[in-house]
């Protein structure tokens, strides 16, 4: 009866972290797809953040949600990687990783990464801390000037450094994340299985192709004030 419990308390445990987790997929991919603004210039990117700015109530809630979000689900793996590791107390003498993926067995290692990288990210472009130099005026509307934050930031090749490598452990991470997905959901299909593998790395792909072009049309200086 209490190994029954137990097994209940696992499933949905997993079931709650995988869902937090796509609820952090989502935004990873709103994210990008509105810093691509930078691509169309100052007034495109600034009057985005702009106007996500003059909805203060909408902004909040969305970022309650999201460390919420985070919250429940690095607290979640964390449990079940604790769990797991007291049902085995000792170790594999020999590991064969045939099967497992590199992204699949590096889950937790990335997700510390990513982790510390999200706080840097946070510090540096939101915040402003890291970077003092960094322009922290108006643009020519009265708007802040996100745009030239991100043109400062990506001249610089620390930072440039810093980014690609968060891009890297990013792509790992939600290549085995977003695929694993449909086995903690039980959701299986002869004619689907190859779909759904692919799911993670396009995912993955898409994400981080679209953040590195970003990173490398400013460095290089396509993009520039």
């Amino acid at each position: 009866m209490r190994q029954a419990a137990q097994l209940v308390d696992v499933a949905r445990s997993k079931l709650m972290a995988s869902l937090a987790g796509l609820v952090l997929v989502g935004f990873v991919i709103v994210h990008m797809l509105g810093n691509l603004q930078v691509f169309e210039g100052s007034d495109a990117i600034n009057g985005y953040a702009s106007v996500l700015r003059d909805m203060p109530i909408f902004l909040w809630t969305a970022r309650a949600g999201l460390l919420t979000a985070v919250v429940v689900h690095v607290g979640l793996t964390v449990r079940l990687a604790l769990r797991n590791r007291q049902g085995r107390p000792v170790p594999y003498t020999l590991r064969r990783y045939r099967a497992a993926s590199v992204a699949s067995r590096t889950m937790a290692l990335t997700g510390s990464l990513l982790l510390m990288f999200i706080v840097f990210h946070l510090l540096h472009l939101t915040v402003g801390i890291i970077d003092p130099a960094a322009p922290h005026g108006m643009d020519a509307q009265g708007r802040m000037d996100v745009y030239g934050k991100i043109i400062h930031a990506f001249r610089n090749p620390l930072y440039v450094g810093i980014y690609v490598g968060g891009q890297l452990v990013l792509g790992l991470h939600l290549s085995h994340a977003v695929s694993s997905v449909f086995q903690t959901w039980g959701i299986a299909h002869a004619a689907l299985d190859r779909l759904f593998k692919l799911a993670g790395p396009g995912v993955a792909l898409f994400v981080v192709l679209g953040n590195l072009a970003i990173i490398f049309a400013v460095f290089l200086g396509w993009v520039r004030t």
